[in-house]
C-alpha cells in the first residue's frame, strides 16, 4: 500500500478499509470515505468512414442520451470497436465524461464481475484495490458520490445477463456501452447486433483502402470474390487484404500509371491473400526498428504503451516505429497503447525469428522505472513484468532476474495485482536459489510470506508488508542484505491490537519513504556497534503502556546514542548520532505534550488505546533510529 494505492484489509475476523493519505495508512469506515474523482472527458477518435454503420451510431447515441445502457454484440472483427469509437466522438462533442476500459492483457481467463468492480471502483475513486471490493459498500459509495451522467465503455465484456443486471444496479445514473460476443444485456431493445459488412459496403471499403475509385467489375479482376469469401465481411480482414494489395510492387506501378486498373491486371495468387500470409509478407518487408517492436510485442505477449517501447527494445528510435506497424494493420492502437494482431503474432512465429532479448528489456525497464521523470503516458501492463521475468529465468540470467523482480514485484502489488506479485517473488526466489544467492533467497522467502499475509488478511500483515512494498526505497544494499526487511519484521512483531496495527503501519510507511544509504563493508567503524546495541535494547513492545514509560526508555536510548557518538572517530558518524538523539528528544517531548492534551478531557481515551498509540510512536522511533544508524554505519 504505497503511493495512491488503497485496499481493504482484514484484521483477524474483522474487515477494515485502509487508505494511504500521503503520510500514513489510515482506517476508513467504508468506501464512502474515499474522495470521488471527476471522470475525464471521453476520448474523441478522428472521424472515419463506417460504411453503412452511421445509422447504428445515431441509434446508440440517442439511447445513451436517453439514459439507457447499450450493447454492441457480434463476431470478432466485424467493427464493434469502430462503432464504439464513433459513439465516443459524438459523446465527446457533447462534453460527456467517463471511462473506457479495455481488456487487460496477460489474462488466462475471462474477466469476472468482481474483477470489473475493482477496475471501475479504481477508476471512479482513483485507487487500486488489493482485494475484492464489497458490492454493498460500492453501491453505497456510488450513490453518495452522485456520478450521474458519467459514461463507461467496457470493451470485450463477456459477462452473462445476471452479472450485467447487478452491474447496472450498482452504478445507477451511469450509462454503459458494452462490446460483447453475445447479446446479454437485460434490455434487449438496446442490444444491437453488429453484422459483417454487406457486399456493397465491402466494395466501398476496399476501394477506399486501396485508394482508387473501383467499381465491382474492377474489384472482381482483383479476385474480390476470394477476398469477400475469406474475410467473411469483417472490416479488419478486408483492410488487411487491401494492405497486401498495396504492398505489391506491380500494383503500386499500376496506381502510379493510371487512375483505373488495366482491363486485364496481372493475376494475384489467392493463396497469398490470406490474412496470415499477407502478414508474413508485410513482416518481411518491415524496417528494422518496426521489426524489433513487432518482435517485442510477440515475445512478451502484452500491449506496450508508446513511451515504453524504446526501454523494452533498447533503441531510442523504436518508439516512433510503431506507427509503421499500425499503417500495415499489424498492430491495434488503443489509448496510446499498441496491441499485436493474431495474424501478425502468427507471422512472427512462422518466420522462426529469435525472440526479443529479455536482458535488454529488463535493463531498459529498470533504467526507466528508477527515473523520477520516466516515460509519460500510460503505465506498462504489469503482466509485461511477469513475461520478462519468466524469459530471464528461461535464459538462466539468475542475477538479473533476481534484481529485476526486486524492483517490479512491489510495483505489481501496488497496482493491485497481488497474485501476480506472488508469481514474481516465486520466480525471483528460483533465480536466487539457482544462482547461489543465499541472501536473496532469504529475502524472497520473507517477502513472499509477508505478501501472502497481506492478501490473506493476517492482522500483522498490513504493517509488515508495508516494508516489503517499500523495499526499493530502502536502497539496493539494504534490500540485497535482507537486513532492513528482517529488522522491520522484528519491529512489527509486537504490534497486536487493531488500532496499533493501523497506526504502526502508517509509521512504517512514513519512516520507510526516507532512502537509506548502506555501506557494503563488514568493518564496523568506531561508535557503530554501541549504537546498534542501544537500538536492540530499546524495547517499546507490550510492556510500554504509557507515554511516561515511553519517554523514559527513549531518553535512555538517546543517552546511549550520545555515548556512541563520543566513541566515534568519524565526523559524519558523530554528527548523525548526536543530531538524531536531539531530534528524538524533541519528538518525545512533543509526544508527551500531545498525550497530556489527549488525557485532559472529561472522558479520556481507554488505556488500551493509549498503549497502542505509545507503541506506535515507539515503533516510529525504532525505525527512524535504525535508518539514522544505517545511513552512516554498515549493516551488521
Amino acid at each position: 500500500m504505497h503511493g495512491d494505492v488503497k485496499g481493504i484489509v482484514t484484521t483477524g475476523s474483522h474487515t477494515i478499509n485502509v487508505i494511504y493519505d500521503g503520510n500514513a495508512l489510515v482506517e476508513i469506515t467504508s468506501l464512502r470515505d474515499l474522495t470521488p474523482h471527476q471522470p475525464p472527458l471521453l476520448p474523441a477518435a478522428g472521424r472515419s468512414k463506417l460504411f453503412g454503420r452511421d445509422t447504428l451510431v445515431d441509434d446508440v447515441v440517442a439511447q445513451l442520451d436517453g439514459g439507457s445502457s447499450v450493447q454492441l454484440h457480434g463476431k470478432p472483427g466485424v467493427g464493434k470497436k469502430a462503432v464504439a469509437a464513433a459513439v465516443h466522438r459524438e459523446l465527446a462533442a457533447q462534453g460527456r465524461r467517463g471511462h473506457v476500459l479495455y481488456p487487460p492483457t496477460g489474462m488466462d481467463e475471462e474477466e469476472s464481475l468482481q474483477a470489473l468492480y475493482g477496475r471501475l471502483a479504481g477508476a471512479f475513486f482513483g485507487t487500486h484495490f488489493l482485494r475484492a471490493v464489497d458490492e454493498t459498500q460500492l453501491r453505497a459509495a456510488m450513490a453518495a458520490a452522485d456520478f450521474s451522467g458519467a459514461h463507461v465503455t467496457v470493451v470485450d465484456c463477456g459477462l452473462p445477463q445476471s452479472d450485467l443486471t447487478r452491474l447496472l444496479e450498482t452504478f445507477p445514473g451511469c450509462t454503459f456501452l458494452f462490446t460483447s460476443p453475445y447479446a446479454t444485456l437485460p434490455d434487449t431493445d438496446a442490444a444491437h447486433l453488429v453484422r459483417p459488412l454487406s457486399r456493397t459496403a465491402a466494395v466501398e471499403l476496399l476501394s477506399d483502402e486501396v485508394g482508387l475509385q473501383l467499381g465491382p467489375a474492377g474489384l472482381q479482376k482483383l479476385q474480390f470474390d476470394h477476398v469477400w469469401d475469406r474475410s467473411g465481411g469483417a472490416p479488419q480482414r478486408i483492410c488487411q487484404y487491401a494492405q497486401f494489395i498495396k504492398s505489391s510492387d506491380q500494383w503500386e506501378r499500376r496506381i502510379r500509371g493510371a487512375d483505373e486498373p488495366r482491363d486485364e491486371p496481372d493475376p494475384v495468387d489467392p493463396a497469398l491473400l490470406s490474412p496470415r500470409r499477407q502478414a508474413e509478407a508485410l513482416a518481411v518487408a518491415l524496417s528494422e526498428p518496426a521489426r524489433r517492436v513487432l518482435l517485442a510485442l510477440a515475445t512478451f505477449g502484452t500491449a506496450l504503451p508508446a513511451a515504453w517501447i524504446a526501454p523494452v527494445t533498447g533503441y531510442p528510435q523504436d518508439g516512433a516505429a510503431a506507427s509503421e506497424l499500425h499503417d500495415r494493420r499489424m498492430v491495434k492502437h488503443f489509448d496510446g497503447t499498441y496491441w499485436i494482431t493474431e495474424d501478425a503474432a502468427a507471422a512472427v512465429h512462422s518466420q522462426e525469428w529469435a525472440p526479443a532479448a529479455a536482458t535488454t528489456a529488463a535493463e531498459g525497464l529498470l533504467a526507466a522505472l528508477v527515473q523520477q521523470d520516466g516515460p509519460s503516458g500510460p503505465e506498462p501492463d504489469a503482466y509485461l513484468f511477469l513475461a520478462v521475468a519468466r524469459a530471464l529465468v528461461r535464459e538462466e540470467q539468475w542475477a538479473l532476474a533476481s534484481r529485476f523482480v526486486r524492483i517490479v514485484g512491489p510495483r505489481a502489488l501496488t497496482e493491485g495485482h497481488g497474485q501476480l506479485a506472488l508469481q514474481l517473488y516465486a520466480l525471483g526466489r528460483m533465480a536466487a536459489a539457482r544462482g547461489g544467492m543465499a541472501k536473496d533467497v532469504k529475502f524472497y522467502d520473507r517477502a513472499e510470506k509477508l505478501t501472502r499475509d497481506l492478501l490473506d488478511g493476517d492482522k500483522a500483515g498490513t504493517t509488515a508488508a508495508a516494508a516489503v512494498l517499500l523495499a526499493p526505497a530502502l536502497g539496493a544494499a539494504a534490500v540485497e542484505s535482507g537486513k532492513a526487511l528482517g529488522s522491520f519484521g522484528k519491529i512489527v512483531a509486537a504490534v497486536s491490537t487493531k488500532t496499533g496495527a493501523v497506526v504502526a503501519a502508517g509509521a512504517v510507511v512514513v519512516a520507510a519513504t526516507t532512502a537509506v544509504v548502506v555501506a557494503n563493508s563488514n568493518n564496523m567503524p568506531a561508535g557503530c556497534e554501541p549504537a546498534y546495541a542501544a537500538l536492540k535494547a530499546y524495547d517499546t513492545g507490550d510492556k510500554t503502556r504509557t507515554y511516561d514509560e515511553l519517554a523514559a526508555k527513549t531518553r535512555a536510548l538517546t543517552s546511549k546514542l550520545r555515548a556512541a557518538a563520543a566513541e566515534a572517530s568519524k565526523a559524519d558518524i558523530r554528527s548523525k548520532l548526536n543530531q538524531h538523539a536531539d531530534d528524538l528528544d524533541a519528538k518525545t517531548a512533543a509526544d508527551v505534550r500531545e498525550n497530556d492534551k489527549r488525557m485532559n478531557v472529561e472522558f479520556p481515551p481507554h488505556p488500551d488505546v493509549i498503549a497502542a498509540l505509545a507503541a506506535a510512536d515507539g515503533l516510529q522511533n525504532n525505525i527512524s533510529t535504525l535508518q539514522a544508524i544505517m545511513a552512516v554505519c554498515p549493516s551488521e
